[in-house]
């Protein structure tokens, strides 16, 4: 991983984790006012609403960067350490690759298109349709290379990998092969 990929992940992150910050002091101030009406909040919710969109594709994109997203392992765990398991992770991936591309090339024309504003600042939606493309475009990046790991890597390190199930790993080995990346 290069230094430029973990730069990106630490902004993805970062910025997630600012977005959820910031909806919660949102949504507890929200709450707050209808027993103490302290303000008028009525811009709330459409701020929310922008907040929440970007921490969704900024989030997405940093779990896709680390592989960390949810995905069912079932036929992964039957060809790990196979002869054949370097073709099935990149024929993964490379379907992976193609969703993603699709999904980036649609949320774009979306973006283009989208000429309606928001009902209480008046914001043109290119600002919550902006999330998806450029997150996509990261995304692909990810998959891109991903991929070329993939590819690039010899067919025998993957057969010959011993994979210890975690019964069989210390506490600290489990904990660095679930978490690799935090």
């Amino acid at each position: 991983m290069t230094r430029l990929e973990r730069y990106i992940g630490f902004v993805l992150r970062a910025v997630s984790v600012c977005l959820l910050v910031g909806i919660l002091v949102l949504m507890v101030a929200n709450v707050c006012n209808r027993f103490v009406n302290f303000a008028k909040l009525d811009w709330n919710d459409e701020i929310i609403e922008l907040m929440l969109v970007w921490l969704i594709f900024c989030g997405s994109a940093e779990v896709w960067r680390v592989n960390q997203h949810f995905a069912v392992d079932l036929v992964p765990l039957m060809v790990e350490g196979k002869r054949f398991e370097k073709y099935f992770k990149a024929f993964i991936s490379l379907g992976c690759l193609v969703f993603i591309a699709i999904f980036t090339y649609r949320s774009f024309d979306l973006f283009q298109r989208a000429t309606d504003v928001s009902p209480y600042f008046s914001w043109p939606r290119k600002l919550w349709y902006g999330a998806m493309p450029l997150n996509g475009a990261l995304m692909v990046i990810f998959s891109v290379r991903q991929l070329m790991t993939i590819l690039l890597t010899p067919a025998a390190e993957f057969a010959a990998k011993k994979h210890a199930s975690p019964r069989d790993m210390s506490a600290e080995a489990l904990a660095e092969k679930v978490t690799p990346y935090i």
